[in-house]
């Protein structure tokens, strides 16, 4: 996770706005520097710091909305928006290599037991032409042929799911990202709070 760029000229001694204004306009800088970067939906990393710089802003935006005259409410519920999606996204991130990881070691557990079993089962000298890991392949080619062929369908279907949720989900994202900035979202919320 990317830690918050630092906010430098807050005056303990000042008045409550002035400092706001100073943490609020690195924060809001913070958000749009993911902008070139989201771009590219396989920029998981980025994608996720900037759904943590987005609850930053949002949270700070509740704490800070006493200290303003306009309404911030408006832009609270646009950031929410864009961290909601963006964490629904990092969801399907984490979730789909999860369940991957979860295949291959469904597939490894079977394979030793499956070893484990031509093992034991093995004579103790093997007969003339037959090595050991033949058997293990014969006895996997049985194994593959008995086992029913909807086992991990399930798995598999989450995934594909997971999948096609997160391309949804990204274009939702794009969309909303393109269309807050056609709207000049920061311009608006900078105006709102005083920022330049």
């Amino acid at each position: 996770m990317a830690k918050p760029r630092p906010v430098t000229g807050i005056d303990p001694g000042r008045r409550l706005r002035p400092n706001a204004r100073r943490i609020m306009a690195v924060r809001i800088d913070e958000v749009h520097s993911y902008d070139g970067l989201v771009a590219d939906p396989a920029r998981v990393t980025e994608l996720h710091d900037m759904r943590i710089a987005c609850k930053r802003l949002r949270y700070l935006l509740e704490i800070f909305a006493i200290a303003f005259d306009e309404d911030l409410e408006p832009f609270i519920a646009e950031v929410r928006g864009l961290q909601d999606l963006l964490g629904d996204i990092h969801d399907c991130d984490v979730q789909v290599p999860m369940l991957e990881d979860h295949l291959a070691w469904l597939d490894e557990r079977e394979a030793a037991g499956a070893r484990a079993v031509v093992a034991a089962a093995a004579p103790a000298r093997p007969r003339r032409g037959r090595a050991p890991e033949r058997a293990f392949r014969e006895f996997r080619g049985r194994l593959d042929a008995a086992r029913r062929a909807d086992e991990r369908i399930g798995v598999h279907a989450l995934i594909a799911r997971r999948r096609a949720e997160r391309e949804a989900l990204y274009a939702r994202f794009l969309d909303e990202w393109r269309r807050l900035k056609r709207g000049r979202f920061r311009a608006r919320l900078e105006r709102a709070l005083g920022i330049r």
